[in-house]
């Protein structure tokens, strides 16, 4: 599975967490759902271009998709915590030799050079 996103794939993954964590969706979500989510920030995108956006994602394998009826509806395959984690454990393997407390050091000195 790969957890290299494009802007706008983040834009459509946080938008279907969203979705999914505040229960607005006790069914798989509609394209249409997601559009008006991130059209939301001011930042239009097109129908056609979010669907092949998700279309793509569902390649990936960070969507599934269904058909119902005349359109398909999405849902995502792993949870924004259970992504970040994988993650998270792959940054750690790529950077720090999978020795967590480096990563943490790594990221406690990148919040305070963001603070100054």
């Amino acid at each position: 599975m790969t957890y290299t996103h494009g802007t706008l794939e983040n834009e459509i993954l946080s938008a279907i967490w969203a979705i999914e964590e505040n229960g607005e969706s006790d069914r798989i979500i509609s394209v249409s759902e997601v559009l008006e989510r991130i059209n939301r920030n001011g930042n239009i995108r097109a129908y056609t271009t979010v669907k092949t956006v998700m279309d793509r994602l569902v390649e990936k394998k960070l969507l599934k998709r269904e058909k119902c009826g005349k359109k398909f509806s999405y849902v995502s395959v792993e949870s924004r915590e259970q992504m970040a984690a994988t993650a998270i454990n792959k940054l750690a393997g790529q950077y720090f030799n999978n020795d967590m407390r480096s990563l943490m050091r790594a990221l406690e000195k990148q919040c305070s050079s963001v603070k100054a």
